[in-house]
């Protein structure tokens, strides 16, 4: 599957979504403009003490402190104090497994989540040289993005960063296409921490080839 990264336009939502206290423990909320008027929230994740993750396009308009942006996914490391925070396990994503998104509306600054299933992987541009992510039918709103994709065990598989109307899909980043990059950028007692936290499965991805036409970024 081909996702043109020269197709992005305005902020979509797609699927079924719904307020969700719980999003709260595992989200983090960032305001980074006029919520109501603009959309302009975003949503982070724990990764280690020191630091989460969110979407690139998130962390460039956050006021926080950018430790790295990946240099082919839509992800980035922000510096966050995540002491007494609880820090989520990380794995690989699977397809046709069930998993559930979280994070933020930003029309209505509420802790939000949906469910679904990972249909299928494909490029974000050119086939083998651009991020490789993941199409699911769960829900996803502006604001979301940032937010964690959990997988059916409990663990993080991955970080939401954008939806495609037309399909009506969301799409987010699988942890394990992130996951060296994550281990290179870490030092210390943070990299000690997210290698206990990882269990990479190893998992055969197929990887579809079917053109997507136009991409939706969220939490712009």
């Amino acid at each position: 599957m081909l996702i043109s990264a020269l197709a992005l336009c305005g902020c979509s939502g797609v699927g079924h979504y719904h307020v969700d206290k719980t999003a709260s423990t595992k989200a983090d909320f960032h305001f980074i403009g006029i919520p109501v008027l603009a959309g302009a929230v975003g949503s982070s994740f724990p990764l280690t003490e020191h630091y989460s993750l969110t979407a690139g396009h998130v962390a460039k308009i956050m006021m926080v402190k950018v430790k790295a942006y990946n240099p082919l996914c839509d992800v980035a490391i922000i510096y966050h104090d995540n002491k007494g925070a609880t820090l989520p396990r990380v794995e690989s994503a699977v397809k046709g497994e069930h998993i559930n998104l979280y994070g933020y509306n930003a029309y209505t600054a509420l802790p939000t989540s949906s469910s679904g299933t990972l249909k299928e992987f494909g490029w974000w541009d050119k086939p083998n040289t651009s991020c490789l992510v993941g199409l699911t039918d769960a829900g996803g709103i502006q604001g979301m993005s940032g937010g964690p994709v959990y997988g059916v065990d409990g663990a993080v598989i991955g970080v939401f960063t954008a939806t495609h109307p037309k399909r009506d899909q969301s799409i987010f980043v699988p942890y394990q296409n992130i996951a060296g990059w994550i281990n290179q950028e870490l030092q210390g007692e943070d990299l000690a921490q997210i290698r206990q936290a990882e269990n990479l499965r190893l998992v055969k991805r197929t990887v579809t080839s079917l053109p997507l036409a136009q991409a939706d970024t969220t939490g712009l």
